[in-house]
């Protein structure tokens, strides 16, 4: 008896040390209990942060090491401490809320993009139709970034969509389900459920009325000249003739936020970390403030890592006029490209991101993303008016070239800082 008891011993502490990961085939889905949880690149606390996910957010969870839970990020495998979350009992049929590449939400986005159960939200009746906003979409044969690619979509075509789930919409090519990411798509408004893809003409928030956008806004942020009045917010003031001499940014104070940093490169290229080109482009904006007689603080000046609380608590400490973190995009899609700036929801922070957006649009010769609101937690809890600018696509290896220049860098910086004359004055 004692020896068959040793030999079930002996056996149960192999089966622990041989057998030490379980694996989900479709994965199970938990939520964050805490404020925040780090998603790291191993399953362990000393590895590489690539991001965080805030409380309530859903992950789906396809293998467990240690304590570790496995889910993906960007393409990649990226792990969470398991007990930082609980297990789902029922799935949620809503989608959830979409956001942009970058920071926090980029791992939100991911960790939707990576889910693989097939419950549905409630269909359409008669669908709703979409433009495509990215230069090229993959359409797979299910909601899975690891799915099989069956077509691409091109940018300006139109897809009436059924159904969502989590972040993905169902539609049909060749009377088979087919899925795609919607946060690489436009809801075209004045669709009605109409599936006609002919209509080319209709009126749409699509990039394709981007360059009409621009001449607006920069006809709206144009100075008027002496004596002429101006609407802003609805209401006339007089200009005065001094505006146009002064200068709207001498004696203010700024704080610039390389992102990422350390530990934590960003998006990496073939030729750049994204940490080293936002802390480049910092410092060259910063340069150009202070020659205008701004006060410019840093959260980062060297290869630093910085969670982002610390960074929010720098700039609240700081209280300056402006928060500006920088930033250099990625994307699975590697044809992505362009620019584009976010901003906490607040009318102030829209303000001042379609001013720095439409300005760096003519300062760079990169495609225009547009200013866009983001729950990106340095500005969601950034007292100040605060904005994020993701200055150009890492992934995409052409717009890298351009992007890690000097030439391209001063620019950028030229561009922001108009952006902000135009917003102080």
């Amino acid at each position: 008896m004692k020896y068959n008891l040793m030999i079930g011993i002996a056996f149960l502490i192999c089966l622990f040390i041989f057998i030490p990961t379980v694996h989900a085939d479709n994965g199970t889905l938990y939520k964050v209990d805490t404020e925040t949880t780090e998603l790291m690149d191993a399953p362990a606390q000393d590895t590489v942060l690539l991001s965080e996910l805030k409380k309530d957010y859903k992950v789906t969870i396809f293998e467990e090491s240690n304590g570790w839970g496995k889910t993906f990020y960007n393409g990649e495998q990226a792990w969470v401490a398991l007990h930082h979350l609980s297990a789902v009992d029922e799935i949620q049929t809503e989608p959830e809320n979409e956001q942009s590449d970058t920071e926090d939400n980029q791992a939100e986005t991911a960790a939707a993009a990576a889910e693989t159960n097939t419950e549905t939200a409630e269909p359409a009746e008669n669908g709703q139709l979409y433009r495509i906003q990215a230069p090229a979409v993959n359409v797979r044969n299910a909601p899975d970034k690891n799915a099989a690619v069956v077509t691409q979509m091109n940018h300006g075509e139109k897809v009436t969509i059924f159904e969502e789930l989590y972040g993905w919409g169902k539609t049909y090519y060749h009377d088979e389900e087919v899925w795609i990411t919607l946060y690489l798509l436009d809801k075209d408004d004045e669709s009605n459920g109409n599936s006609d893809t002919s209509e080319e003409n209709e009126k749409t928030e699509s990039l394709e009325t981007v360059e009409e956008t621009e001449n607006e806004a920069s006809e709206a942020t144009s100075e008027p000249k002496d004596g002429e009045s101006e609407k802003e917010n609805g209401e006339t003031k007089e200009v005065q003739a001094e505006q146009s001499t002064e200068n709207p940014l001498a004696g203010r104070q700024f704080v610039i936020d390389p992102g990422h940093g350390g530990k934590d490169p960003g998006a990496v290229g073939s030729e750049a970390h994204e940490k080293t080109l936002a802390l480049t482009t910092a410092k060259k904006l910063g340069e150009q403030l202070r020659h205008q007689g701004a006060s410019v603080t840093f959260t980062r000046e060297d290869d630093t890592y910085l969670s982002l609380g610390e960074r929010v608590n720098i700039s609240n400490s700081a209280n300056p006029d402006a928060f500006i973190s920088l930033h250099y995009n990625a994307s699975e899609d590697q044809a992505a490209h362009g620019v584009e700036t976010f901003y906490k929801n607040e009318s102030e922070s829209q303000m001042l991101a379609e001013y720095v957006q439409t300005s760096l649009m003519s300062h760079v010769h990169l495609d225009n993303r547009g200013a866009k609101q983001a729950d990106f937690q340095v500005l969601r809890e950034n007292q100040q008016t605060a904005i994020l600018i993701e200055l150009g696509f890492i992934s995409n290896s052409e717009e890298q070239q351009t992007i890690q220049t000097d030439n391209y860098q001063n620019h950028a910086a030229e561009g922001i800082i108009a952006g902000l004359e135009d917003y102080f004055s």
